[in-house]
This record gives C-alpha cells, sequence and structure tokens, in this order.
C-alpha cells in the first residue's frame, strides 16, 4: 500500500515539473511549483525524513513561493512570445540530456545500491546511527550529524544564505525619491488576522530551534518560521509597519551576528587547547556540565545562530525583491 501511495507520488511530482515549465501564465506555474514542493514534503515524510521534509515544506512549498510572486509583481504575469523560445529549450534539453547521461556514468563507479559492504554503510551510518546519542546526548541523530559531526559544512552554509542576502541586496538597492505611501484600506480583516497568527507563529519558530536536537526541526526550519512571520507582516501591513522593529540596519546586523555567534562559539574552544568547533571544549567553561553534555548546549548555541541569519535572510531577500530594491513599497 504505501509503495502503491509512493509511486503515485513521484508520477504526480514528475507531471508538476513539467507542467511548471510549460505553463505561460508565471502565477499559474508558481501554484504549480508549490504544488510540487508540497509533493515533495510527503515523499520525503514516507521516507522518514522528517528533518528534510520540514526544510522542505518551510522553504520549498512556503518561502520559495513567496518570492516567486515577489518577483512577478515588479515584472509581468505572462510570458510574451519569442520565436526563439524553442529553441532555447531545446538547446537546454540537450544540455540536460547530456549531463544526465554523464551522471548515470559516474554512478555506475558508485556502490551498489544498499551494499552493506560500501564504506558508507558499513563505517559511516553504523557509527553515527550507534554512537551518536553516546557521544553528543541529542536525540535527534540528523541534528547531530548536522551541527556537530559536519558542523564545518553547517557553518559554510550559514554563511551562503547571508551572502547571498548581501548580493541580492546589493544587485538591487537603489534609492527611490518621494516617501511612499500605502494606498490600501480595505485590508482589515487580512491585518488582525495576521497581527493574530503571528505570535503563535513566531512562539512555534522558537519551539523549533530551542527542540531542534531532540525533534524534528532547528535553526534552518526555526529561522525560516521567524522570517516568514515579518514576511506576512510585510503583506498584510507594509514594509514601514515591519521597519520600524526591523530596519534594513538592524536586519544586516542580526544577518551578520548569527554567523559570528556560530564561527565564535566554535572559535572558542581553540583558545583551549582543542580543535576548532570541537564543543566538548566547552565543558570547562560551562557549570556543571560534562563533555558530551557540552556537545549537547553548544548545538543549541550554535542552532540560535544560524536561526538568525536565515530569518533575517529570508525577510531580507523577501523586501528585496518585492520592493526592487527600494524597500518601501510593496505586495
Amino acid at each position: 500500500m504505501i509503495l502503491s501511495i509512493e509511486i503515485l507520488l513521484l508520477v504526480l511530482v514528475v507531471i508538476l515539473a513539467f507542467l511548471s515549465l510549460w505553463i505561460r501564465d508565471l502565477i499559474s506555474a508558481v501554484v504549480v511549483f508549490g504544488a510540487y514542493s508540497f509533493l515533495m514534503c510527503l515523499i520525503w515524510t514516507g521516507m522518514g525524513a522528517v528533518d528534510v521534509a520540514f526544510t522542505e515544506a518551510a522553504v520549498g512549498a512556503g518561502v520559495s513561493t513567496v518570492f516567486f510572486i515577489a518577483v512577478l509583481f515588479n515584472t509581468t504575469r505572462k510570458i510574451k512570445f519569442n520565436p526563439l523560445d524553442l529553441t532555447a529549450k531545446i538547446f537546454a534539453s540537450i544540455v540536460c540530456t547530456i549531463v544526465g547521461c554523464l551522471l548515470f556514468v559516474g554512478i555506475s563507479d558508485l556502490p551498489k545500491w544498499g551494499d552493506a559492504n560500501s564504506p558508507v554503510n558499513s563505517v559511516v551510518s553504523a557509527y553515527y546511527v550507534e554512537q551518536a546519542y553516546n557521544d553528543t546526548k541529542v536525540p535527534n541523530l540528523v541534528t547531530a550529524v548536522l551541527a556537530d559531526y559536519r558542523g564545518y559544512d553547517t557553518m559554510f552554509e550559514t554563511c551562503v544564505v547571508f551572502i547571498a542576502m548581501l548580493g541580492i541586496f546589493s544587485i538591487l538597492k537603489r534609492e527611490e525619491n518621494g516617501d511612499y505611501t500605502n494606498e490600501q484600506k480595505d485590508n482589515l480583516i487580512i491585518r488582525v488576522s495576521a497581527r493574530f497568527m503571528v505570535p503563535f507563529i513566531q512562539l512555534f519558530g522558537l519551539y523549533v530551534i530551542a527542540h531542534g536536537h531532540h525533534s524534528p526541526g532547528g535553526g534552518f526550519q526555526g529561522g525560516v518560521i521567524l522570517g516568514a512571520s515579518l514576511i506576512l507582516l510585510a503583506m498584510a501591513y507594509d514594509m514601514k509597519f515591519v521597519q520600524k522593529f526591523m530596519s534594513m540596519k538592524n536586519m544586516l546586523f542580526l544577518a551578520a551576528l548569527g554567523v559570528l555567534i556560530y564561527a565564535g562559539w566554535g572559535l572558542v574552544p581553540v583558545f583551549k587547547g582543542a580543535n576548532f568547533l570541537d564543543y566538548s571544549a566547552w565543558a570547562s567553561l560551562l557549570p556543571s556540565t560534562g563533555e558530551k553534555m557540552a556537545r549537547s548546549h553548544s548545538m543549541l548555541a550554535v542552532e540560535i545562530g544560524v536561526a538568525l541569519t536565515v530569518m533575517c535572510g529570508m525577510y531580507g531577500i523577501y523586501m528585496s525583491l518585492v520592493s526592487d530594491g527600494g524597500f518601501k513599497k510593496g505586495l
């Protein structure tokens, strides 16, 4: 029964993927793409990858859809006919086919799927599954791997989010003459509903951050949820309303602070004679904490840094896209 559902979801995902590429109405294409991301959430959940499904729901089906709509707000909804359009698609299809063939050739050199004797299954995965909790006292294996064993990778992924926000901000930034006034007067229900929902959204985001090393979630998912709450306020009211307590200056400062928290927390062990991001060195600094619990508490600290950067990154990207770099008008 489960296999039949997964096959059905896979077929629907492929159909929606091709449909989103060929629809000329861009709003419809965005809706289809959002449905594609939602089905991917179900597929990841069926595979037991709940953390990945959580991320796909927050980013793919949620914030990314809003980003696309923000871009269309400043461009056009319809794709104009272009005689070269078909040629470009044929060329892109040929390139994708060639790259796909090369990837299949490369796959032939990898161990067979599910091979119990492969290094990944016999050494790496087995160690994580059997020893992660004993090493870190963190029940969520995914968080233990991402925030501890692969701490370098996660830190640089956080830097990527920060650099992406700075890149979009730098490219689109421009000065607008005069003051922008919001002309919408008939959105009382939307505003009241947003103000009612935002506290609960933010409370859930904080829970996801604080409890991410014990259950599905973490700094990235929680940061996206917090960023989405700010985006909701900006859509219900306007940018000036949100900028009263989250200006561009404060947003850039908090985004940079998140990266510094992560890197700084990992740098302290170096001064204690340990390796960079070796959280066990914090045992001598945190009261009544052993080396294993120090690693657990450190994961929460770096997840807070990730959440700050991701929250500000998501909202900063939205502000840049929807205002066309002016940071005054919006949806």
